[in-house]
């Protein structure tokens, strides 16, 4: 667990080992918060319903719960629940596939999915959720000539800004050459051919055909072809025009598109592209909890109080579990002058964002809204 809980022996309960375990990120998101936060009292507020879950089955392809939060990824077998903790789980025994499955119980789920809604809430803050950076054409214009492209491949490259928490997506290809015989083109990653599709192309015109084409990661990525004869234009590309992403064309020499020795340049090859890049930053708190983690933790405290003040699932006997009235709690939540929860979480959502600024691309940092942008080579 990237977020874990630490034992303050208030409650009976036995967590499941991914929350016991220290975790990952060195956070534990209920230590340093108010002293009425104690896993009783969340326990005490959390959702309380009795639930059955099917039992595992050997030819099943479970997925992470985590990730699907879906029900079906959890499973019974010998009268004890077991968590799917890594997709393409097929035919993994949860009893000893343990790099598969964690045994659990009610109330570490509760806990945890509590602790992804803190993260939910958090992306949602720091405006990380998935959103569009840019979109736009990138194709040669102007008077175009039939010309034979150097070497044995040509390709667009294509590199994220931000390669953990940029996506690229390639919407439709147009492969401008005679005849409509489908073209292979090489989905590249680091040396690595990741697939490959065929465009037809369209008598030499410019003719977009879908695609879904995503990635993300380390490295560049490149879209080559074989080469061959392409009509071309004489405009060139400004790597650094673009938004999220850098792009630029190359030429490649080898015997396969993937290990070939390509050169950079900045001229048109003949292939047009439409590029979507959007924030996806699933990785992002976890890799930078050393300046955020004390804002997930504030976060966490002021959702707490939350469920405290509106006991959203109509648990009874409040007054018993905590011992504030409705002024108290509203003060704490409410109140920004003094030293309350809401005044914390403010005060460390600012620091976060002042730190995400360090760390994101400008316009990825662009917190004002959507940049929607439409060009050509």
């Amino acid at each position: 667990m990237v977020l874990g809980i630490s034992e303050d022996f208030t409650s009976d309960a036995v967590f499941d080992s991914q929350l016991k375990d220290i975790p990952s990120s060195g956070l534990y998101i209920n230590s340093g918060t108010h002293p009425s936060i104690t896993t009783q009292n969340l326990l005490d507020f959390l959702p309380k319903v009795e639930l059955s879950f099917d039992e595992w089955d050997e030819t099943e392809t479970y997925k992470s719960f985590i990730d699907s939060r879906d029900r079906v990824n959890i499973v019974t077998k010998s009268n004890k629940i077991y968590q799917s903790i890594k997709s393409s789980n097929l035919n993994q025994d949860p009893e000893t596939e343990t790099d598969y499955w964690v045994e659990t119980n009610m109330e570490s789920l509760r806990l945890k999915i509590f602790l992804e809604k803190v993260k939910d809430k958090v992306y949602s803050d720091l405006s990380l959720t998935k959103r569009l950076v840019n979109n736009q054409y990138i194709y040669d214009n102007g008077k175009k000539h039939l010309t034979t492209l150097d070497n044995n491949y040509a390709a667009w490259v294509i590199e994220p800004k931000g390669s953990d928490y940029v996506s690229i997506k390639i919407n439709e290809i147009s492969i401008e050459k005679d005849g409509t015989t489908p073209v292979n083109v090489y989905v590249i990653n680091q040396d690595r051919l990741l697939e490959t599709i065929t465009v037809a192309p369209d008598n030499g015109r410019l003719n977009f055909v879908n695609t879904d084409i995503v990635f993300n990661g380390k490295g560049t990525f490149k879209l080559a072809i074989d080469s061959t004869d392409m009509y071309v234009g004489n405009a060139t590309v400004d790597p650094l025009s673009f938004d999220g992403f850098v792009a630029y064309t190359a030429n490649g020499t080898g015997d396969a598109p993937e290990t070939a020795d390509y050169t950079y340049n900045t001229f048109g090859n003949g292939i047009g592209i439409n590029v979507t890049a959007y924030l996806d930053a699933t990785n992002y708190i976890e890799e930078n909890l050393s300046e955020l983690g004390n804002y997930v933790r504030a976060t966490f405290e002021y959702m707490v109080f939350q469920l405290f003040l509106h006991n959203s699932n109509n648990r009874s006997n409040r007054s018993q579990r905590i011992q504030m009235d409705d002024q108290l709690l509203m003060g704490e939540l409410k109140n920004t002058k003094l030293d309350t929860v809401v005044s914390r979480y403010h005060k460390e959502l600012k620091r976060a964002k002042t730190a995400m600024s360090k760390t994101f691309d400008t316009q990825l940092n662009d917190h004002d809204g959507i940049q929607v942008k439409i060009g050509s080579v």
